[in-house]
């Protein structure tokens, strides 16, 4: 007996509902209001999916600490409302929980989702589902926050892919692709409005990361439609009372002939062309990179590709990823392998030693995809996900070096 006079083991199983109480009460008002979420650790501790902020060339938490964004795309919710989890068409909280612990361990701190447009703002569900489009997003965010993950959500396309849609280069006319997209952003304003709806609703939550839209590219007619159109995305976001950072890209990508590097004929430019302004100075600046798509070339016309750890950082210092890095926060959004390559194994040691060099250069990323499924996949799906080739190389690279 204790000096209480009650047996040890019943105030140990006393103190453990306590605790679980406690436990459950934080749990329940993260859940309620998504700010600044709560983890409870497996050592029973709590911690907290901070707010980021920019200074200078670094992205950094409340605390000081700096950031590295870096992760895999999960583009389902430009096809599906509510996206796919566990392989499962439908959504299930449990199944989203278990498939972020599995992202989780593998070190990703950072997963990009494309949207569709008319997934939000008409907050559309798959025939059947149990959540529409804004509460599914709203309980992501939530459950990333819970596993100290942030989620940029990125516009991908105007209508999703069951509805015709297509990767609009912009989201306003005349410029999209997709099948009906006027009908749901018939104007600039339109698109601005969207921006607003997003940033009001998704302020509160702490990990959430906004990309304005994914690869818009054009002539030189669209791309100052864009600088403009983004100008007003980023003042209406922060009108909301939005303080999240805030993603911006131009084109796809950068090119550059290691054999002609000057001029280059694409390079990364545009970053200070834009001349964004953001009272807050929490602009992210991102660009994509792939061997088989934007080119790091040994010659022209023959096009043979780069993928040495010399000729990798040649090219990426000629397109000017290291001079944006040293400046601003750079974030490359997409970096993947073509597993259908003709060299698979050039393919993944660009892979390889190009997130090396983002490693060393303090880039942040996000690999290209999170699926089992197509060219780009570096799973082999659920439950296991067990990673393929990309897979491994990705997780060795997120440990750091």
């Amino acid at each position: 007996m204790s000096e209480t006079g009650l047996p040890k083991a019943k105030l140990v199983s006393e103190t453990t509902v306590l605790v679980l109480i406690a436990s459950l009460l934080v749990v329940s008002l993260v859940f309620s209001s998504g700010l600044s979420a709560a983890i409870i650790t497996n050592s029973g501790t709590i911690a907290y999916t901070q707010p980021l902020h920019v200074e200078g060339k670094d992205i950094k938490d409340q605390g000081g600490n700096l950031v590295y964004l870096r992760g895999a795309n999960k583009p389902e919710f430009a096809d599906d409302p509510d996206g796919i989890w566990m392989g499962n068409t439908y959504w299930l909280d449990s199944n989203v929980q278990q498939e972020l612990s599995m992202m989780k361990s593998w070190g990703i701190n950072t997963i990009r989702c494309h949207l569709a447009v008319d997934d939000w703002k008409y907050d559309l569900s798959k025939p059947y589902a149990t959540l529409n489009c804004r509460t599914a997003i709203k309980r992501l965010l939530t459950f990333a926050g819970l596993q100290g993950m942030y989620v940029v959500l990125d516009g991908y396309r105007v209508t999703n892919f069951w509805n015709g849609g297509d990767q609009d280069p912009l989201p306003y006319p005349p410029y999209q692709t997709s099948a009906n997209a006027s009908s749901v952003i018939s104007s600039q304003q339109d698109f601005i409005d969207w921006w607003t709806s997003m940033a009001t609703e998704l302020k509160g939550y702490s990990n959430v990361i906004f990309e304005l839209w994914n690869e818009p590219y054009g002539n030189s007619t669209a791309k100052e439609s864009w600088f403009n159109v983004a100008q007003e995305c980023i003042d209406t976001i922060r009108a909301t009372g939005a303080t999240q950072l805030i993603i911006f890209q131009w084109d796809m990508a950068a090119w550059v002939n290691l054999n002609f590097p000057e001029p280059d004929p694409g390079d990364l430019s545009w970053v200070k062309e834009g001349n964004l302004s953001d009272p807050l100075g929490n602009i992210v600046y991102s660009t994509h990179l792939y061997r088989c798509y934007n080119h790091i070339f040994y010659s022209i016309p023959t096009y043979v590709q780069a993928w040495n750890y010399t000729d990798v950082d040649r090219g990426l210092q000629y397109m000017g990823y290291y001079d944006v890095a040293a400046t601003y926060p750079l974030f490359i959004g997409e970096i993947g392998v073509n597993l259908g390559a003709a060299s698979l194994s050039n393919e993944l040691s660009f892979f390889n030693n190009s997130l090396s060099l983002f490693n060393q250069h303090n880039v942040s990323y996000t690999a290209f995809w999170w699926r089992e499924i197509g060219l780009w996949a570096i799973h082999g799906g659920p439950p296991s996900f067990t990673p393929n080739q990309v897979g491994q190389i990705l997780k060795a690279q997120l440990k750091g070096p």
